[in-house]
């Protein structure tokens, strides 16, 4: 499927869970584990995470960044609130991308401040990004050994 067909289905998934589904995010719920990347805390919050995600350039990996998002939720987050938000499926989508290219410290090093300055910020799950994009970046790295070997 054309990733740009992709973008404007997610974009309208995540805009009309937002307007008509309440926010839902997963400490002590766990079904909130699986829907937290389509709840928004609020109108900027789910903005921000739509630009992002129609900047990315590349192929979105769509279903095993959700998997990603939703695996890494289960790990120590240290949030004392509900985790929403699509931005852990945004960073393992990035994880993936620079993963399947093998440059683990390009990738540090151009997402730096993506990564660290989030960890200072209220209501924002920094962790959670961290866990997703590396996360990502190993899988994307078992997807490319598997493409090499099957070749």
């Amino acid at each position: 499927m054309n990733h740009y067909i992709q973008k404007i289905i997610v974009s309208l998934v995540i805009v009309l869970w937002y307007v008509f589904l309440p926010k839902h995010g997963y400490p002590g719920d766990l079904s909130g584990h699986f829907v937290y990347v389509f709840s928004h805390a609020n109108i900027f919050h789910l903005l921000a995470n739509l630009l992002c995600f129609w900047l990315i350039p590349c192929r979105l990996f769509l279903l095993s960044s959700y998997l990603i998002g939703v695996l890494c939720s289960f790990l120590p987050c240290f949030c004392s609130e509900e985790t929403v938000g699509m931005s852990g499926v945004l960073f393992a989508i990035v994880g993936i991308s620079w993963g399947r290219i093998g440059k683990f410290r390009d990738m540090v090093w151009r997402n730096k401040w993506f990564l660290v300055i989030p960890l200072f910020l209220p209501h924002v799950n920094g962790l959670l990004h961290i866990y997703c994009m590396l996360v990502g970046y190993l899988f994307g790295l078992y997807e490319r050994r598997r493409e090499v070997s099957v070749r």
